[in-house]
């Protein structure tokens, strides 16, 4: 597995993008690339939303 930073990186620059279907292309292809760090992937999306509930909640 790469860096946790890098891989931090590459998901929010996907994250950033503003249309829906390109950002599911990019989610596809990224996964497939990498498919050894889509858990580490999973796990840190699921904690930024948890953040964000509680920052709002």
């Amino acid at each position: 597995m790469r860096d946790s930073e890098t891989i931090e990186t590459e998901l929010m620059e996907i994250s950033a993008i503003a249309d829906d279907g390109v950002k599911l292309e990019r989610i596809v292809t990224w996964c497939a690339t990498h498919p050894d760090e889509v858990p580490f992937a999973i796990h840190q999306l699921l904690s930024w939303r948890s953040k964000d509930e509680a920052a709002t909640g």
